[in-house]
């Protein structure tokens, strides 16, 4: 009697452990197959919600702005103010309007020609308040 039940014990646990790992493999592979579908979706679709690529970020106000180049400040606290100039080529993609004073956050990549920007992003101007 003592045997069959631990046989049963360890059965059920067999069975318990084995579908949990059905589950889990079957629910990874539903995953893999959606994200490829939808991967297949997006490319066939619009291209241009797509984010370019880029290895580094640098963030900060404008200090000058042309048609083929922006400088962006950056402070840090204990450290000295740190000017970066970036490289705007056709294919960067600029998200809001290009001022000095603004600030931006630039997605770049480090090339023999200097950074070259691939996507800046202008922040949302926060609205000082009303004095009462």
């Amino acid at each position: 009697m003592v045997y069959d039940s631990s046989v049963r014990l360890r059965f059920a646990i067999l069975l318990i452990v084995a579908g949990a790992q059905f589950s889990i493999s079957w629910a990874q592979e539903n995953a893999s197959l959606e994200k490829s579908s939808a991967d297949k979706t997006n490319s066939v679709g619009d291209s241009s919600k797509h984010e370019p690529k880029y290895d580094q970020t640098f963030s900060g106000p404008i200090i000058e702005v042309t048609a083929t180049r922006i400088t962006v400040s950056r402070s840090i606290l204990g450290k000295p103010a740190e000017k970066r100039t970036f490289w705007i080529k056709p294919d960067t993609r600029i998200e809001g309007k290009l001022r000095v004073h603004v600030k931006v956050t630039v997605g770049y990549i480090a090339s023999d020609d200097g950074d070259v920007a691939r996507l800046v992003v202008v922040r949302a101007v926060q609205k000082q308040p009303e004095k009462k």
